[in-house]
């Protein structure tokens, strides 16, 4: 997964769960006056994460959140420019104040330096990729559980890293649609990921028919959520206005979301 996931309970990770409505309303009583029409934001995107942001045929930035920031920083009267790098790379641009922000899971490492929009741009629930005619996975509760199985990883999945680095046994290859192969193969058991990105990959691998997803709530969700470097003059303006045009364009954003569940990207 790109960047590291979160669970529902740090779903907004101390930016204020709790009197949600209330906090939106303060800031944008705050805000700044609004933006010129289409002001430029730089927003960075890692390279090859499909469907979220990857190059098309042009090398040019595409991919689902590029789609869902068009959207947002439109209806907040911006426009953005992009760049596709390496993950880290990109981090390091915002935090530079080489580039204004990014679309990722909210972190204390990353709320260091960029404010989060309260508002998530999308979720996904985290579940257990298997094959179809294994059933052992309906009823597990637990990591302890789960450890006890074949698991496959790939190099860069940072839920992985976090939650089960410790398993002697987990399989770590370079790309997620190889583990993916691995487990309709038998050569694994299961793998643990969002339901959005790797059902993507498994459609476009043809592995659907080989494969099911079992969303387990102990595993938590991927939330992805816009960030302004807080060097940025009037980031807290941005942030509110950004907010703003989320919760304007639900909708919208959602029906981005369900194209991608259907393999469109």
């Amino acid at each position: 997964m790109s960047g590291t996931i979160v669970d529902r309970r740090a779903l907004l990770l101390g930016m204020g769960a709790v009197g949600l409505d209330l906090a939106l309303g303060r800031r944008a009583a705050r805000a700044a006056v609004p933006p010129p029409r289409f002001a430029p934001l730089r927003f960075v995107y890692a390279d090859n994460v499909v469907p979220f942001s990857y190059a098309d045929a042009d090398g040019n930035a595409t991919g689902l959140l590029k789609d869902d920031v068009d959207v947002v920083t439109a209806t907040a009267g911006y426009s953005q420019t992009t760049s596709l790098m390496p993950w880290g790379r990109a981090q390091a641009t915002v935090r530079a104040g080489q580039a204004d922000g990014f679309c990722t899971v909210p972190s204390a490492d990353r709320a260091v330096y960029v404010q989060f929009c309260l508002q998530p741009v999308m979720t996904s629930d985290i579940g257990i990729w298997h094959r179809r005619d294994d059933d052992r996975f309906k009823a597990i509760g637990s990591l302890e559980e789960l450890a006890a199985f074949r698991l496959g990883s790939y190099v860069g999945n940072g839920w992985a890293t976090e939650h089960m680095d410790a398993i002697p046994t987990l399989a770590v290859v370079p790309d997620p649609v190889s583990v993916l192969k691995m487990v309709a193969a038998g050569r694994i058991d299961a793998f643990v990921h969002d339901e959005l990105q790797m059902g993507y990959l498994a459609r476009a691998a043809g592995l659907t028919g080989a494969l099911t997803y079992a969303p387990r709530p102990f595993l938590g969700t991927v939330v992805r959520t816009l960030a302004i470097r807080r060097s940025l003059p009037d980031c807290a303006a941005v942030v509110a206005a950004l907010d703003a045009a989320i919760l304007a364009r639900r909708t919208d954003l959602d029906a981005l979301t369900h194209r991608v569940r259907l393999g469109m990207a």
